[in-house]
């Protein structure tokens, strides 16, 4: 027969049921007893299958989208050296909090220094020398063109000073924004150029998740819809919502990238490329009925349920709409208030009588043996009557 798995919760209780049948099938329970045909008789109800069951309740229903993915920051980049040269000291280890700005490591700029003094004085030389030129011109002892010329070194020295004093403020790397360290790449002593990633920074209070979405489900998804982020295994859930829809479809793998942005109040917990499952909540259903999908016996022409009714079995075929995590939507065939087998369903045929064990969840009380007797007109010990009337409880 074609079955559902059996969620956690109910497996201790089916072990139990289990148990509880194989002790209610001995030779008494056929003997029979005065009045009623095997295991009927007033002694009990031995032949009774214990079950567990739930009342069937109006309840709210969400429609999802399920997905998985990697969770990556928001803003995260790699931060380059503006120029080569040996890092001389490094500031900062992966973990570590920065700010925009801050520095991250300095490159040895011993020689950049001393370029840019140079340069200074060239600079200051050029600009002494355009000075006095220009007295001289105003006292007619200098021609313009050679004033202009003087003007013009004093401009280019200028310019060659501010590029020195550039190369040495660039020998430090700088993080460009605000985030934690995710990676560093170098190390102290190690040559570096304008093309090699020195360090990457990411802002991971901001997470998202790209999920791919197929094809014939994208146009139930759009920006805003409400979104749950899943880490399988620790059992964190956290809210997000949806923030972009990729207008394109991969050809490849014909889904369409659907951006999921968690919310950065509960991002905490969650740790940018862990592996995470997403639900995209589509629709919500209000006063539906829905049960566990071990309920639902599936091995016939239709589904169907077991229902109790005057403490005997009534099955009943049912139409399925959507799922949600371990339950079902069950269209018709179940009308709220009616009590529904969850466990113990498997060998039931209708009209068969049943004993409840559990209700909601609820181990159902029962009687104790004395009244037990009372409540079945017997009036001796229990062993007495189990054996004139084959049908005390197990």
């Amino acid at each position: 027969m074609k079955r559902s798995l059996i969620p956690g919760p109910w497996a201790a209780l089916i072990l139990a049921l289990s148990v509880a049948a194989g002790c209610g099938g001995d030779s008494r329970a056929e003997a029979g007893g005065p009045g009623g045909g095997p295991g009927g008789g007033p002694g009990g109800d031995a032949r009774a299958v214990p079950v567990a069951a739930r009342i069937a309740q109006p309840t709210e229903l969400e429609v999802v989208l399920r997905g998985s993915a990697n969770l990556r920051a928001l803003q995260q980049v790699e931060v380059l050296p503006k120029q080569a040269g040996v890092i001389a000291r490094l500031l900062v280890e992966e973990g570590t909090p920065v700010r925009s700005g801050q520095p991250l490591a300095v490159l040895d700029a011993e020689e950049w220094r001393l370029q840019a003094r140079q340069a200074d004085a060239r600079a200051q030389a050029a600009r002494d020398a355009y000075e006095r030129g220009r007295a001289l011109q105003t006292q007619g002892l200098l021609a313009e063109q050679e004033l202009e010329r003087l003007r013009s070194e004093a401009a280019v020295a200028a310019a060659d000073r501010d590029l020195a004093q550039l190369r040495v403020r660039n020998a430090t790397i700088q993080s460009p924004m605000g985030g934690v360290v995710t990676h560093r790449y170098v190390e102290r002593g190690q040559q570096v150029n304008t093309s090699t990633p020195a360090f990457a920074v990411a802002d991971v209070s901001r997470l998202e998740a790209d999920v791919g979405i197929p094809e014939r489900d994208a146009p139930r998804v759009r920006t805003g819809q409400a979104a749950r982020v899943r880490v399988e295994g620790v059992g964190t859930v956290v809210q997000g919502r949806v923030a972009r829809v990729r207008p394109v479809v991969d050809p490849g793998s014909g889904t369409v990238q659907v951006t999921i942005e968690v919310n950065p109040a509960q991002a905490g917990g969650l740790r940018a490329g862990q592996f995470v499952n997403v639900d995209i909540v589509t629709e919500t259903l209000d006063e539906r009925i829905a049960l566990p999908r071990t309920a639902v016996l599936v091995d016939g022409a239709a589904p169907r349920i077991f229902l109790v009714e005057d403490g005997r079995a009534v099955e009943r075929e049912v139409a399925l709409g959507t799922s949600q995590g371990d339950q079902v939507e069950i269209q018709t065939g179940v009308q709220p208030g009616d009590t529904v087998v969850v466990v113990g369903q498997d060998n039931l045929r209708s009209g068969m009588p049943v004993r409840l064990m559990e209700l909601d969840g609820v181990a159902v009380q029962r009687a104790p043996p004395a009244t037990e007797a009372a409540a079945a007109g017997q009036g001796g010990p229990p062993g007495e009557r189990r054996g004139q009337g084959g049908g005390g409880r197990p």
